[in-house]
């Protein structure tokens, strides 16, 4: 075969090879300009409200137990979060907080003290009426429920103010129930980063005293920052 012949050949050899990808070709552009399929973007809703948090605040514990003449203090309360979302207006939150109030009287060899430590461990339903998460202002409704660990750390004496008649040194824990309800608005100033103020009714009840008493309910105010994931 001469020179020409096998150009030719080549030549077409190439036009078939074009013509049988072709639709090859066609296909993949087609795949890669197919829209998302509904189950791909629910399951990006989801993830665009996935997160976690950090707030401080007060915790205004109405009728809490007193002694006269020891002194009472109190920490904000603490907590952290982390979030999951469930579709484009819910969240399933899940926290542990901290709050602590310390008893004192006495000074010296007669010192006293009764130090109380609440852990609320909470699941929480966060609702968002009105936005979805590509939103910057987000107002919510919230409330969940969860066991508390209850730790008091005692020193008193047997005729102490805080003795109560018999000397205690040690440390015990039990276990409650805690229920919350609350409101607040989210205001992302970042694709990652946002801000939360909220207020919140709290009520935790255990089954033997802690600090003095069984029961803590009251209202509390919750500012902090949030952080939404980067997938």
């Amino acid at each position: 075969m001469n020179g020409i012949g096998c150009g030719r050949l080549a030549a077409a050899s190439v036009l078939l090879t074009i013509a049988a990808s072709a639709p090859l070709l066609a296909q993949d552009k087609d795949r890669g300009a197919r829209p998302d399929s509904l189950q791909e973007v629910v399951a990006r809703v989801k993830r665009m409200r996935d997160g976690a948090g950090l707030m401080v605040g007060p915790w205004m514990v109405s009728n809490l137990a007193a002694v006269s003449g020891a002194s009472s203090s109190t920490l904000p309360d603490f907590e952290a979060y982390w979030q999951r979302g469930l579709d484009r207006h819910l969240a399933i939150e899940t926290s542990a907080g901290l709050w602590h109030r310390q008893l004192s009287a006495g000074s010296g060899a007669s010192a006293e003290s009764d130090g109380s430590f609440l852990v609320p461990l909470l699941t929480t339903i966060k609702l968002y009426p009105f936005t979805s998460a590509d939103q910057a202002l987000e107002p919510f409704v919230a409330g969940g429920v969860g066991f508390v660990l209850g730790l008091e750390k005692q020193n008193t004496l047997g005729g102490g103010l805080l003795g109560g008649g018999s000397a205690s040194n040690g440390t015990s824990l039990t276990a409650g129930l805690g229920l919350r309800g609350g409101a607040g608005v989210e205001y992302h100033f970042s694709r990652a980063f946002g801000l939360l103020l909220g207020a919140q009714y709290q009520w935790i009840l255990f089954g033997q005293d802690v600090g003095g008493q069984s029961d803590y309910k009251g209202f509390g105010l919750l500012a902090g920052l949030t952080y939404r994931f980067q997938y």
